[in-house]
């Protein structure tokens, strides 16, 4: 009996032990990990705050194009092309290109087709 007790005794110092060690090695690793991260984020901020001067600096230097696009045949409200164009720019920036038509598309698959399409591609 007395064997047992020591048996067990030992057998879970040496697993707290080892999660003890455990747990250290994590903590240490997170800080390491933590402190690289800041130092990356502190020079990427930095490479932003120049690509933002570059940036103002160059819009300075450009006029902005506005062009009114009209659609061919009225089944295209005006805000939406308004919304189109809006979209263009904000992804493209400065440099956009022109767009110079704008016109409903087709709808080409069927009912079963498009639950298809929905199906496929549904969250998950």
């Amino acid at each position: 009996m007395e064997l047992a007790l020591i048996v067990l005794l030992t057998g879970v110092v040496v697993v707290f032990s080892v999660l003890i060690v455990l747990i250290l090695v994590v903590k240490i690793y997170s800080t390491i990990v933590y402190t690289a991260a800041q130092g990356s984020k502190k020079k990427n901020e930095q490479a932003s705050k120049i690509a933002k001067e570059k940036l103002a600096d160059e819009t300075e230097k450009t006029e902005p194009v506005v062009e009114i696009i009209q659609s061919d045949d009225d089944s295209v409200p005006d805000e939406v092309i308004a919304v189109i164009a809006a979209a263009v720019s904000s992804m493209y920036g400065p440099k956009a290109p022109k767009i110079k038509k704008v016109k409903r598309s087709s709808a080409s698959r069927s009912v079963w087709g498009n639950a298809g399409l929905l199906e496929n591609t549904r969250p998950f």
